[in-house]
């Protein structure tokens, strides 16, 4: 069943709110401030039963120029508009701005009702038909029908109910499927229950029982109880009026503006990309004017960083822009904004949110011209290349869903179009695939060869290049998981290999100069003549003049040999004495209870220098146990 709002717009006093009341019999005016001035201050709500079952959400605006931003956070939620004109009074300034603001908002549909035509003659209503036609000429209006109404007789109602009707029909349905995204409009407790959020919910689903988060802010909340139009309800869709009790969060911690919601990606934004049109009859705007910025329910204040080293927007013109914000809002791609003035507060423009995680661009940047020409014009297949282009490493789907914003069955649709079309390509991962243009992963692979030749030869004493080092030097930003992938990739094209945990060139190995083998060789014989008493590290660096990485490296090539063996790092004996000392330890033990560093050193002829780590590194090896000064057989 479709759900859809329909909304008020039109100059104040020009019968907004007694039109609903006499359509549906609600009066939205609820503030005592309300009826005592005969105007509306805040958001009013109500209901319209339509043919085929369908029961459309009402939201009454506000029509006085102070109290236009209320008006804007209740038509940020229009699917259609009943626009409408006094016939004793004709268009009026605020006429002219919710009109505006209706074609900035990309509110299509609709209805043009002239009220009160019980106060005016015939041909006062043919002027005011005339001149409505003047002003809707080159909206989305143009084309919509005109009906004559007056509440307090009831002329033209049945007929702006058909109307209604044969417009809704046209009205595009929201999408109800997946996580739902709700602008908060209204928040108040009620005794026994707790606290209530109002608004209209703009996409998804949302079922009694379901976790949520509120941004800005990340609070974690569960929706308990769930009412349309004052009715219980198990789940609400999207298009309703939707009222939600969140047990656990106090009217303090939620305000209007805040957004409901359980989309994975949805947070809150300083910075926002977008295109903006400024209205014919606005001033100039200067680039970094500070403005007021009108998205969902929230207005925030804001800087405009006017894109392509322009300096000045002239009216009616239409550039990129990108909006540094005084305060967070909660916005995803291609939601509609409104821009006014800072003082006078007028409405001077809007567009479309084209990134809502944009880095900060320089104000003459003319690369990003091409970037945002790309999202604004983009369907899901360009919002994802353009994600994979734009990103410096490969793509994983959440990540694609986080950056373009679009429903999950979109991405899955434009992933299979782009692999199938080798724009993209898979590759596997540890749980999860990744995704990257044909031409980056040509550079990384590229960067991933030519650096791990240069770190080896650097290092040529080594089997290969420590994948820690090979990550750290291709981007501290590089995920260990990506570099795996990378590798995986590199080494299926038969461009590099891995060794022991180490990676290398195809054939690389090690590379031992004359001079290399020849110190090699030197530090074997020392180790060998020294039998248990051989040079320790820091001797033989001192001996050698070597540097101790590379003294290191030569020691560890001599293990991997098997032309020796290590006590600790600072202490090396030539292969075969380990198990020598152990085969006269044990032997020793078989016929005494205690092993002390006297027997030891006068056994193998080793100074306690040396005599004292044998003993260590045999409790380790659980040959021996210490008991005290002594060893006993373990």
């Amino acid at each position: 069943m479709k759900s859809f709002i329909i909304g008020t717009a039109g100059h104040i006093d020009h019968g907004k709110t007694e039109l609903i009341k006499a359509l549906t019999g609600i009066d939205t005016d609820r503030l005592k401030e309300e009826k005592e001035r005969g105007i509306s201050i805040e958001l009013g709500f109500a209901e319209l039963d339509l043919p085929g079952g369908i029961t459309a959400g009402i939201v009454d605006v506000p029509g006085h120029e102070h109290f236009i931003k209320n008006m804007l956070a209740g038509a940020s939620g229009f699917d259609m508009v009943l626009l409408t004109v006094a016939a004793d009074d004709s268009v009026m300034p605020q006429t002219i701005e919710h009109l505006a603001i209706m074609d900035l908002l990309d509110v299509r549909e609709g209805v043009v009702v002239v009220t009160k035509a019980d106060l005016a003659e015939e041909d006062m209503l043919e002027l005011v038909k005339e001149d409505i036609a003047e002003t809707l000429q080159g909206t989305a209006l143009e084309d919509a029908e005109t009906v004559v109404t007056s509440s307090r007789t009831g002329q033209g109602l049945d007929e702006l109910r058909q109307a209604i009707s044969r417009v809704a029909e046209r009205v595009r349905s929201r999408d109800s499927e997946g996580s739902f995204r709700l602008p908060v409009d209204r928040v108040f407790s009620l005794k026994g229950i707790g606290t209530v959020v109002t608004g209209t919910l703009w996409e998804g689903s949302v079922a009694d029982g379901d976790e949520a988060v509120i941004q800005p802010g990340g609070r974690k909340v569960r929706v308990r109880n769930i009412q349309v139009h004052g009715e219980d309800v198990d789940r609400a869709r999207a298009g309703q009026r939707v009222a939600l009790n969140l047990p656990g969060i106090s009217k303090q911690e939620i305000e209007r503006g805040d957004v409901i919601g359980s989309m994975p990606f949805l947070h809150p934004s300083l910075m926002l990309d977008a295109h903006l049109r400024l209205l014919a009859t606005a001033r100039p705007l200067k680039n970094r004017a500070r403005i007021r910025f009108h998205h969902g329910t929230r207005e925030v204040m804001a800087r405009v960083i006017l894109l392509g080293g322009r300096e000045e927007m002239a009216p009616g013109e239409e550039a990129y822009v990108q909006y540094r914000l005084e305060s967070p809002i909660v916005a995803l791609y291609h939601d509609r904004y409104i821009l006014r003035s800072y003082s006078p507060m007028t409405t001077i423009g809007g567009g479309v949110i084209l990134n809502s995680r944009p880095k900060k661009h320089r104000h003459h940047q003319p690369a990003i011209i091409e970037s945002l020409q790309r999202r604004r014009r983009g369907d899901a297949r360009e919002l994802t290349l353009l994600a994979v282009d734009e990103n410096k490493w490969p793509l994983t789907r959440p990540q694609l869903l986080s950056l373009t914003e679009i429903k999950e069955s979109e991405l899955d649709g434009a992933v299979s179009d782009l692999l199938s079309s080798g724009r993209m390509l898979p590759l596997k991962g540890e749980g999860q695939d990744y995704y990257v243009s044909p031409s980056l992963l040509e550079v990384l692979l590229g960067q991933l060869v030519e650096l791990t030749g240069e770190l080896h030869a650097a290092n040529s004493l080594k089997p290969g290049v420590d994948k820690e080092l090979l990550r750290q030097r291709m981007g501290e930003d590089l995920s260990p998981e990506i570099l795996e992938v990378l590798l995986k990739s590199a080494i299926a094209r038969g461009e590099i290999e891995i060794e022991a945990g180490r990676v290398r060139l195809p054939g690389g190995g090690r590379s031992l100069s004359g001079s290399e083998l020849a110190a090699k060789d030197g530090l074997r014989k020392a180790i060998v003549e020294g039998e248990f008493n051989p040079p320790l590290f820091k001797e033989l660096i001192q001996a050698s003049g070597m540097d101790k990485n590379r003294l290191r490296d030569l020691l560890n090539i001599l293990m991997e040999e098997g032309e020796i063996e290590q006590v600790n790092p600072e202490f090396f004996l030539a292969k075969g004495r380990l198990a020598q000392a152990e085969e006269r330890i044990k032997s020793f033990l078989t016929d005494k209870e205690t092993l002390g560093v006297s027997d030891l050193r006068d056994m193998l002829g080793a100074s306690r220098k040396y005599s004292i780590p044998l003993l260590e590194y045999f409790d380790r090896k659980r040959v021996t146990r210490r008991e005290g000064d002594y060893r006993v057989a373990y």
